[in-house]
């Protein structure tokens, strides 16, 4: 990625990013587990409390893990794509079985059930990363919306409008990243979408209605988020 330093007000990034808290440590965001090595250089970082840091640490590694075993349709260590998740398969059974049962074939199609306030959990996290490193916004609350879909079962039109997000009425805030992308961006006044590594995550930070963030896991799970206060 490439690096931009932000010119937005620090007292944004005295607190934890996720809880408003006393921060001192900082927190990838996306987490490594949703990356492959090598890792891109200049990963985003935002301060974070020990607790928030921790929180879903568990969570995001699922995530990561049940990603990958929909896209292979197995929990088969052998006929996973990604190496690091191979290995999470391999050595954590108690994971790899937990999937196993959540695995269902109906009509020769395996699908996965997901347990939906754990990958919420996850999803929430980034978004809320995504906004104040791009956007220098923080967002505390809930969010108004959070919308999961694979990009795969989506109509075209909805495809479009994901991958192609309307252009805000408002900048983003001076000095942020994200104002900064606008400016270097010769497309225009829209927010480009940010590639963390090619395949594997990338996202898109707007300040629709106050925040609105995009994500997409290994070119499969489309996210939503938004808030509106």
């Amino acid at each position: 990625m490439d690096q931009i330093r932000t010119f937005g007000d620090e007292r944004q990034l005295a607190y934890c990013a996720f809880c408003g808290g006393e921060t001192g440590t900082r927190d990838h965001c996306p987490p490594r587990v949703l990356l492959d090595e090598p890792y891109p250089e200049n990963l985003p970082v935002v301060p974070a409390c020990s607790a928030c840091n921790s929180r879903v640490s568990a969570d995001e590694e699922y995530l990561a893990c049940l990603v990958s075993c929909v896209l292979a349709g197995s929990t088969d260590p052998s006929r996973i794509q990604r190496k690091k998740i191979r290995r999470i398969l391999t050595d954590k059974p108690a994971l790899r079985s937990r999937l196993e049962q959540a695995r269902v074939t109906s009509e020769g199609l395996v699908s996965f059930r997901s347990e939906p306030h754990r990958v919420i959990a996850v999803i929430k996290k980034l978004a809320q990363g995504h906004a104040l490193y791009e956007l220098h916004e923080p967002c505390l609350g809930e969010p108004e919306t959070i919308e999961l879909k694979p990009l795969d079962l989506m109509a075209d039109d909805e495809r479009d409008q994901f991958e192609h997000p309307a252009r805000p009425w408002i900048l983003p805030e001076v000095g942020s990243r994200a104002m900064q992308r606008v400016i270097i961006d010769e497309a225009g006044p829209n927010t480009p979408w940010i590639e963390v590594q090619e395949g594997t995550y990338r996202f898109h930070s707007s300040p629709v209605d106050r925040v609105s963030i995009r994500i997409v896991i290994s070119e499969y799970l489309a996210c939503h988020v938004h808030w509106t206060q």
